[in-house]
């Protein structure tokens, strides 16, 4: 069954012109998972890692976490198993660089026990753009797992770390969004992924 044991396929090739770089473009958009319609949207019938369309439940949005140079990160973690299904643990992480009470509030209400995905946007595009916007909670979500302020630490920022919880790790790697075109993406991405009210 190739949902529990699987064997690679194809090789694994570099292309010169199109090697990774680490880092994120600034900004990442949170959606909390109840608002994912993962009914609608679409992995690519040839590569289940590449999701074809984002889709969220009709009035729904997500919410951008904007960020300050590369005080946002990502980071995805094989975790395996000899009990259960070996799976991956998907994290990111972020900067509140302006303590407000409006922001304050958001990172309260971010930390009260809900899941959510979020889509990065890396600085490495490879070739055509399709590996520019990654998806990490595609499955189970991630959730709040440190929320902490400090005066005298990261510039005062109230910094947030969210992962996957180990009762529900994700299935896969995380997954690349490509809408069509590098352009759509980046709109969807733009605008949140907004669905409009049915």
């Amino acid at each position: 069954m190739s949902c529990i044991s699987d064997y690679i396929a194809n090789d694994i090739t570099n292309d010169c012109d199109n090697l990774s770089i680490t880092g994120v473009e600034s900004d990442l958009v949170l959606v909390p998972h109840k608002d994912f319609d993962k009914t609608s949207s679409a992995l690519n019938a040839m590569n289940r890692m590449l999701l074809d369309d984002l889709v969220l439940k009709a009035g729904s949005t997500g919410y951008k976490i904007e960020g300050i140079r590369q005080r946002n990160i990502y980071k995805a973690e094989f975790v395996p198993s000899e009990e259960t299904l070996s799976k991956f643990k998907h994290m990111v992480g972020f900067a509140i660089m302006t303590p407000t009470p409006e922001n304050r509030l958001e990172a309260s209400k971010l930390s009260k026990d809900e899941s959510y995905l979020a889509v990065v946007r890396r600085r490495y595009k490879g070739l055509g753009g399709k590996s520019e916007f990654i998806v990490l909670g595609y499955d189970a979500g991630i959730y709040v797992t440190v929320n902490t302020e400090a005066s005298n630490e990261n510039e005062g920022a109230i910094m947030i770390e969210m992962a996957s919880r180990d009762s529900s790790l994700e299935y896969d790697m995380v997954r690349n969004l490509f809408e069509g075109t590098t352009e759509a993406t980046q709109l969807a991405f733009d605008n949140k992924f907004a669905e409009a009210a049915a």
